[in-house]
């Protein structure tokens, strides 16, 4: 049935999540209900429209805002120039703003095309950048799908983590990546926060708590 919900999404938007794992986000997200729902990297929108979809179909009327977090510079399908020049702290050089949401309008017709421009909230900037807005709001589903080099998963799962409540889980995705699998080592598995650990379809945490 989910499947039959999801296939005009695995047909119309690319992407590098599977079916299996698309159908993994989509009910994890149908159970959210006490916080919003953030995804750190969304490239296209396949992996953000699912995690809508799901909301939409779980309990709380009308569905938990998905806030999705990318700058939109075409980072997933060419390669992004940040990725080799930047500061310390991991934020980008000023200069590659110049590219910022050159895929912003091609992401928002999708979100059309496939009626969830109403529970999806882009916020069209790098992750620390974007956090550093003011965010305060409570998630129930964290999903970080961006840059797989150490200190930004690390940087990316210490900001918005944070904010994780009671209960929440925490996605991974490309677990066997060294800088991803790095982070789940130090931050996660050997973390008494997160319980109910899996690997498969995507790495998956759950935070103690009701």
């Amino acid at each position: 049935m989910n499947a039959e919900i999801l296939q005009p999404v695995f047909d119309s938007v690319p992407g590098m999540i599977s079916m299996e794992e698309g159908l993994y986000l989509y009910e994890l997200a149908s159970k959210c209900t006490k916080g919003v729902i953030v995804e750190i990297g969304s490239n296209a929108g396949r992996s953000t429209i699912c995690l809508a979809k799901g909301s939409k179909a779980g309990g709380q009327l009308g569905g938990v805002t998905v806030y999705s977090v990318d700058p939109h510079n075409g980072g997933g399908a060419t390669p992004d120039p940040t990725w080799y020049d930047a500061g310390a702290s991991g934020t980008p050089d000023k200069k590659y703003y110049i590219n910022q949401g050159v895929g912003f309008n091609a992401f928002k017709e999708r979100l059309n095309q496939h009626h969830v421009q109403d529970i999806v909230f882009p916020l069209v900037d790098y992750s620390e950048l974007a956090y550093k807005k003011g965010w305060d709001r409570p998630v129930e589903l964290l999903f970080i799908d961006a840059d797989h080099r150490y200190n930004y998963v690390k940087m990316d799962l210490e900001l918005w983590g944070k904010h994780l409540i009671p209960g929440a889980t925490l996605l991974m995705h490309d677990s066997t990546y060294t800088g991803v699998r790095r982070v789940i080592n130090e931050m996660v598995i050997s973390n008494p926060r997160f319980t109910d650990i899996r690997e498969t379809p995507i790495f998956t945490a759950k935070v103690v708590g009701v």
